[in-house]
């Protein structure tokens, strides 16, 4: 059965509410629209509903394993399956999988930051302040993570009253006609909506600081739906604002919408919207790359600062490396192949291996009787 840490560490399972939520609503809500757009078109958000069901399956899958964990998280699951060495491998490469996560995150939202506020700024500074601000928080501990993670889903929440503005510019019918492309086509939309629902991964890392984890999956799921009703509400008021045409030109069409705001006390209320944003970009992470540094020191027994600064360092470099908007979004691109890999083949495995350690045992068992 999984492992639950001393109660001073851990969360209340209702936080689960606002962690799953904020670690998938990252900075891709500012973008997926012209993605899947390329594909399905206006019945795109078809495929937005197919692929955050599927997640509801995948974190069942997660929870099935982590239950089945020694220590309740994804390291010592990996050591208790294939043996210490090749689960440490197995580690190290979840560990790189953490590290790229916060990397495509924090270019992805520096590119925001040159093309719309700062376009004379260097990378590596921007890169250097985001991952300041980023480490006092993952010092504090997952509890405090915890509470970015409140307040980046509480906060950034009211912007959705903004969406008024556009409404009194849609057009309904763009959404017509329904139900008319290939499963091609949705397949295609559905493959670029894979990584905006990225997040959930985090869970097998995180499940022992949960409190009753074990009984908490209803939160997990709850929020998932929640996180499908926010990128259904905000698909649909895209698509009735711009064609599809448009669309498939515009690189940040949340940014987009956000311009035709006007407040008598403020012009430019872009600047607020992205300012704002990194309260939705800063949970997922801290969530990185705390668990890249806990993937260390619970599989490497890495001592936490060491394995902490390594981290950032590592990160740094890989945002800085990237030194154009089209390598931001090659990487996109590539994280996408990663994620979608993740989530519904690699869980899919080690819950298909599970199946069978969990079989093996129970022959032996009766063989022995």
């Amino acid at each position: 059965m999984s492992k639950q840490l001393k109660e001073s560490l851990t969360v209340s399972p209702f936080f689960l509410l606002f962690i799953f939520n904020s670690t998938q609503t990252g900075v891709g809500l500012l973008s997926f629209q012209s993605k899947i757009i390329k594909g399905a078109e206006q019945d795109a958000w078809l495929s937005v509903l197919v692929v955050g069901i599927s997640i509801h399956i995948i974190i069942w899958l997660m929870y099935y394993l982590l239950n089945k964990s020694n220590n309740g998280d994804i390291m010592s699951l990996h050591q208790q399956l294939f043996g210490k060495w090749i689960g440490n491998v197995l580690n190290i490469f979840f560990y790189i999988y953490m590290l790229l996560v916060g990397a495509t995150i924090i270019r992805s939202y520096i590119a925001v930051l040159i093309t719309w506020v700062f376009p004379y700024f260097p990378i590596w500074l921007l890169s250097f302040i985001m991952l300041l601000v980023i480490t006092y928080l993952v010092i504090g501990g997952f509890r405090v993570i915890t509470g970015i993670c409140f307040w980046g889903v509480l906060i950034p929440s009211l912007l959705l009253l903004t969406f008024y503005f556009p409404l009194k510019y849609t057009y309904w019918t763009n959404l017509l006609p329904l139900f008319n492309h290939s499963i091609s086509d949705y397949y295609a939309s559905a493959k670029n909506c894979i990584l905006m629902y990225s997040g959930p991964e985090f869970l097998l890392i995180y499940f022992p600081f949960i409190k009753n984890n074990v009984k908490s999956q209803k939160w997990a799921h709850l929020s998932q739906a929640c996180t499908i009703i926010l990128y259904l509400f905000i698909t649909f008021i895209s698509f009735a604002y711009f064609s599809a045409g448009q669309l498939k030109h515009i690189t940040w069409p949340t940014l987009m919408i956000s311009k035709i705001i006007r407040y008598p006390f403020i012009e430019r209320f872009e600047y607020v919207f992205i300012f704002l944003w990194l309260l939705v970009i800063l949970p997922p992470c801290c969530m990185a790359l705390w668990g890249a540094f806990r993937i260390l020191k619970e599989s490497f027994k890495f001592k936490t600062k060491k394995s902490l600064w390594f981290s950032i360092l590592i990160v740094h470099l890989m945002v800085i490396s990237v030194s154009s908007k089209t390598g931001a979004e090659s990487i996109a691109i590539f994280m996408t192949y990663v994620t979608s890999s993740f989530l519904y083949f690699y869980i899919p495995f080690l819950f298909l291996v599970v199946l069978v350690f969990q079989a093996f045992k129970k022959t032996n068992y009766l063989g022995s009787n």
